[in-house]
């Protein structure tokens, strides 16, 4: 199979680049027009050339143009991704969902213009029925791919099938990825039984074996889970969305946060806060390495915006890795 190749547009700090280098690609470009993200993407991937610009002009096209038939010419399968701001398409956003379309749609008309051999674009859900008649998308969800949380994406594109890693029963916890959290929240099994103590809470809860647990700690534990919880963040997130941390995440989003998700104790009538997660906590949750350097960014909302953006980079990787199933199918 021929070596690929890829360019990343509206490339934040560098989700879909770390994955499709994790999967043995060649970055020709990354572009964003937040500079400060840049920095971030620069500091993590310095080898990996960028541009800092506002995309969505009508002539931007040829530009890249240029770039895939050169890479085509040296015997590359040339892919092109694209993560265009998706903030008005949401379902939280009060914003008229067509004011976030002519980006969506600039990119689709790059994409046709610039004839790669393959292509992808990932935006939020609702996305999917807005996409012009025929245009070919999926829904994705992190968890199937080895990320602990149920991120859900639409991914439209061509040129590449990804097959999940991870099943429902398999999926990722917090706890699996975020293992310290056992012993500093007093979460430890003994004798079959999972004990929840700390945090204001004495209680034993009954569970599976011990080896079944281990084995497989993400699958629910009926009623009788552990009563630390981390946040469902969002607008209209409540207490009572929150999910407990034998499970994988709800969806890490960056909008407004200060700080990152909170763990609160469930054991009460009062959910009482434990503590928010760290930032390398955070980005292991998104699929990141706990190391990925985010001082290149001047504020914390700043960082917490980046990786609340971001596509996980497991995801990524599947998408890359997919061309192959692609062409063979």
């Amino acid at each position: 199979m021929k070596p690929v190749a890829f360019i990343d547009l509206f490339s934040g700090l560098g989700g879909f680049t770390t994955g499709a280098i994790n999967a043995g690609a060649t970055c020709i470009l990354s572009v964003d027009s937040w500079a400060e993200v840049n920095k971030v993407h620069l500091a993590n991937h310095p080898k990996v050339p960028y541009k800092t610009m506002e995309l969505g002009h009508p002539s931007h096209w040829k530009m890249f143009k240029r770039m895939v038939d050169e890479y085509k010419e040296l015997g590359h399968h040339v892919h092109i991704h694209g993560s265009p701001p998706c903030q008005a398409l949401s379902n939280a956003s009060r914003t008229d969902p067509e004011k976030g379309m002519p980006l969506v749609l600039w990119y689709l008309d790059l994409v046709e213009r610039c004839e790669p051999d393959s292509w992808s674009m990932e935006n939020v859900v609702p996305v999917r029925k807005r996409l012009p008649e025929g245009t070919p998308a999926v829904i994705l969800n992190s968890a199937d791919y080895g990320v602990p949380q149920t991120r859900r994406r639409c991914f439209a594109g061509t040129g590449w099938k990804v097959i999940p890693t991870h099943d429902k029963e398999s999926w990722l916890s917090v706890l699996d990825v975020l293992p310290g959290l056992k012993k500093e929240l007093g979460i430890n099994v003994q004798g079959g039984m999972l004990n929840t103590r700390g945090a204001g809470s004495s209680t034993s809860h009954s569970a599976r074996t011990v080896d079944s647990m281990l084995n497989d700690p993400c699958k629910t534990i009926h009623n009788n889970q552990p009563s630390i919880r981390l946040e469902a963040l969002g607008s209209n997130a409540k207490r009572s969305n929150d999910r407990t941390i034998t499970e994988p995440s709800k969806t890490i989003c960056g909008s407004g946060n200060q700080v990152g998700p909170r763990l609160f104790d469930h054991d009460s009538d009062k959910p009482q806060k434990v503590r928010s997660l760290t930032m390398p906590e955070t980005l292991v949750l998104q699929g990141f390495p706990a190391d990925y350097d985010m001082s290149a960014a001047r504020t914390q909302k700043a960082r917490w915006t980046m990786i609340g953006n971001a596509v996980p980079p497991p995801v990524a990787e599947a998408v890359i890795r997919g061309i192959h199933h692609g062409i063979h199918n």
